[in-house]
């Protein structure tokens, strides 16, 4: 190689470094996806600064997600279904995950257009992530079991 400017096509033998993979898209019900598309028209509307991090995590989740439909998994959080998980390898914990609701809803309940609720969305039994907080801290976050809605 002499130059900066010189193409190798193939390195198979990875001389040059790791190679960053394409991210792989998920599949998420069609449904969902859309949903997720007008929470983040609706943070990007309001413009208030507590949901410039919402609107962050919405829109990495929506160029992660591929829409599907007819797609019936019973491990994937989708809206409706009830999840369990744990945060920072703390105590399971379990809430119904659901679109319409709002931050603070009540108990058991976890809007989609949370935090919480946009990074549970689209992940898997077994799956774990990393959550960003209001405060701008990051935990850990590991989705221990779902159960579809009826």
């Amino acid at each position: 190689m002499n130059s900066i400017y010189d193409t190798i096509t193939s390195d198979t033998q990875n001389r040059f470094g790791p190679r960053s993979r394409p991210r792989m898209r998920t599949l998420l019900p069609e449904a969902d996806h859309q949903r997720l598309q007008q929470h983040l028209q609706l943070c990007e509307h309001e413009g208030h600064p507590a949901w410039k991090l919402l609107a962050y995590v919405l829109r990495d989740k929506i160029m992660a997600t591929e829409p599907a439909v007819n797609l019936h998994a019973c491990d994937l959080v989708t809206g409706g279904c009830r999840v369990t998980y744990s945060v920072n390898g703390g105590e399971s914990e379990t809430g119904l995950l659901i679109h319409r609701a709002r931050s603070g809803s009540g108990s058991g309940v976890v809007p989609v257009c949370s935090l919480l609720g946009a990074t549970l969305i689209g992940m898997r039994a077994g799956q774990r992530a990393p959550l960003l907080c209001e405060d701008g801290t990051i935990e850990s976050l590991a989705v221990l079991g779902v159960t579809p809605s009826n």
